[in-house]
């Protein structure tokens, strides 16, 4: 795997995000690939790997991912992202709609032949959860 088609395989998958398919960020998985976030644990195959974008889309259908410049060691790359949206219903539980949720990541990619075989996503997931009134906290 070179550096120049790690780099062509993240410009689909941000395609797929700017065109707000989950179909076509599925696409740009290998058919075994795996995803794994604090919000949805380790999940195999692209029918499990669509399952999750279709989630993000339809709790948010209007939220933007701004990607930093990838770090690229091949066949890795890393990304730092951040993502804004409005809820439109329920997201880990109750949400009312309306609610904007901004956070702060990152992803790491391992690419093969087949497409994207692993990402992982890091972010505070309880923080999310806070400023969406899922989770609240007690005073001290």
């Amino acid at each position: 795997m070179t550096r120049e088609l790690i780099i062509q395989g993240l410009a689909e998958h941000q395609a797929g995000f700017l065109a707000r398919s989950p179909e076509a960020l599925t696409a740009t998985h290998a058919p075994n690939g795996t995803f794994e976030s604090p919000a949805h644990g380790l999940v195999t195959g692209r029918p499990a790997i669509l399952e999750v974008y279709q989630y993000w889309y339809k709790a948010f259908p209007d939220f933007s991912l701004h990607w930093g410049s990838a770090v690229i060691e091949a066949p890795r790359a890393a990304v730092f992202w951040k993502f804004e949206g409005t809820t439109t219903g329920p997201f880990f539980g109750e949400v009312r709609p309306g609610t904007p949720i901004r956070m702060s990541g990152a992803a790491e990619y391992t690419f093969g032949d087949e497409g994207i075989l692993s990402v992982r996503h890091i972010f505070d997931f309880s923080a999310v959860l806070v400023s969406a009134g899922v989770l609240k906290i007690k005073p001290a």
